[in-house]
């Protein structure tokens, strides 16, 4: 027969499920914590992958940043000047009182100081030339002939017979190219600042004409393309576009003083072989995007992007942290060294070494990256995964190209800022309506953008090319 428990060992009982149901809910509310903790993890992580995050946003922001502006003593501190030309001058009355002491009568003249103001004209006006063209009937045949003139096209009657002029047709896409406005609002700022409507179809139609196939400035195109590939070192990155509601890639590619800009349907080897040809005898700088591991480029000299390799150690590394073995420190010697080979080649770029110096600093950096990327003792898979993919770049001589020759940029973020124009126009714009549009927008995108790298006026060039 089973024994009645006593009071004193109920209470017992009932103390050990207090303490227990106590421990249970503090374990409960930790979990949960930890639970809303990693959902916000994962979170982040899904927006960055898919690029939801403003490209400057940060998880946590720093303790101590950075002061805008330029340090003191560093540049040139200038004030703001005017023009170099003045189209109207006023004398300023003398004062004849001071605010100081309340003196009023005749004040001594010390100097003259300058001010100005620039100012648009009320009703700013444009030149519209109206050409008297003489339509005469031959007596023989009976047909119709149009007189010509050197300023005006063939079709330039009817429903097209005004057109605008090279000036300012090179100034619109100068302005769509370079400060990347979109075409719908290149009418409206048309009208703001020289008082002239234009209707956007009538943008997109010069634009055709400027730069359709035949026209000097394709051929111009071509030229840069020539020249692309005799290059020493030629950038490249792509991004997405739309053609038709298709989808589409734009090709950025950049030399010291080109920049090429191509659509293509395709996002493949074959686009990238078309423009630099099998003779490029330069280096590719790209990421280890799988693209340019094409057996045709297998003998291509490349320099891959090291602030990519960078991004993915940083990336591998917050996913082994708080995992036990050596993972974490690997990818964080790793990183340094990186870091630190950048530094070598920006010291030398900068002259603060010299050439004996930078190969010294090169080799000794490029010895401990080789070391690293050559262990086989990780644990955690993730850093393997990133240290074979490194180490066969390594020895292929395609990561740390730039320390044999120091005159390679050892990141590709030329063509990253080539594309930044294009991704802004992407989002203020629907892209392109057809392949016809798509290819004039990037030929002329080009030709903006070698005039800048050359330091030219890309209004200039556009307007030799339109005559």
């Amino acid at each position: 027969m089973t024994e009645t428990p006593t009071v004193t060992e109920l209470l017992e009982i009932i103390r050990q499920l207090t303490e227990r149901v106590t421990g249970l809910e503090a374990e409960n509310k930790a979990l949960r914590e930890e639970n809303t903790r990693l959902k916000k993890r994962i979170s982040d992580l899904e927006r960055k992958k898919n690029k939801y995050v403003a490209p400057h946003s940060r998880e946590e922001r720093n303790a101590d940043p950075q002061r805008p502006g330029r340090k003191a003593g560093q540049g040139n501190f200038t004030n703001r000047q005017a023009p170099g030309f003045v189209t109207n001058e006023i004398d300023v009355a003398l004062p004849n009182r001071c605010p100081t002491c309340e003196f009023t009568g005749e004040l001594t003249l010390s100097h003259f100081e300058k001010a100005s103001v620039t100012e648009l004209p009320s009703l700013p006006r444009v030149e519209v030339t109206v050409y008297n063209v003489p339509v005469v009937l031959c007596p023989k045949c009976g047909k119709k002939v149009r007189a010509e003139h050197p300023d005006l096209q063939a079709g330039q009657w009817g429903a097209t017979a005004h057109r605008i002029g090279p000036r300012l047709e090179a100034t619109i896409h100068t302005i769509r190219h370079e400060v990347a406005v979109s075409e719908r609002k290149l009418p409206r700022v048309l009208e703001l600042l020289l008082g002239l409507r234009l209707t956007q179809s009538a943008i997109n139609q010069a634009a055709s004409r400027l730069a359709g196939d035949g026209s000097r400035l394709a051929k111009h195109v071509l030229e840069l393309e020539k020249q692309l590939r005799q290059a020493e070192y030629v950038h490249h990155d792509d991004t997405g576009w739309r053609v038709g509601g298709e989808q589409a890639w734009v090709g950025a590619y950049r030399s010291e003083d080109v920049a090429l800009f191509k659509v293509n349907p395709q996002h493949t080897s074959a686009e990238l072989r078309a423009v630099l040809g099998d003779q490029f005898q330069g280096t590719l700088v790209c990421d280890r995007y799988s693209v340019y591991a094409a057996k045709q480029f297998a003998e291509m000299s490349q320099q891959k992007c090291l602030a990519h390799v960078i991004r993915n150690i940083s990336d591998v590394a917050a996913q082994v942290k708080g995992r036990a073995g050596r993972g974490l420190a690997y990818l964080l010697r790793l990183k340094e060294n990186v870091q630190d080979a950048l530094k070598v080649h920006r010291d030398f770029q900068q002259g603060k070494t010299t050439e004996r110096q930078f190969r010294f600093l090169g080799g000794l950096t490029r010895g401990r990256i080789h070391r690293l990327l050559s262990r086989t003792d990780l644990r955690t898979p993730e850093s393997e995964r990133l240290r074979a993919g490194l180490w066969k770049q390594q020895e292929k001589g395609r990561l740390l190209h730039f320390l044999e020759k120091p005159e390679i940029p050892p990141t590709n973020n030329a063509a990253e800022r080539q594309l930044r124009r294009v991704v802004i126009t992407r989002k203020v714009s629907q892209c392109s309506k057809n392949k016809r549009g798509a290819e004039a927008h990037m030929r002329i995108k080009s030709v903006v953008e070698t005039a800048r790298l050359r330091s030219l006026d890309p209004v200039e060039v556009l307007v030799s090319l339109s005559r």
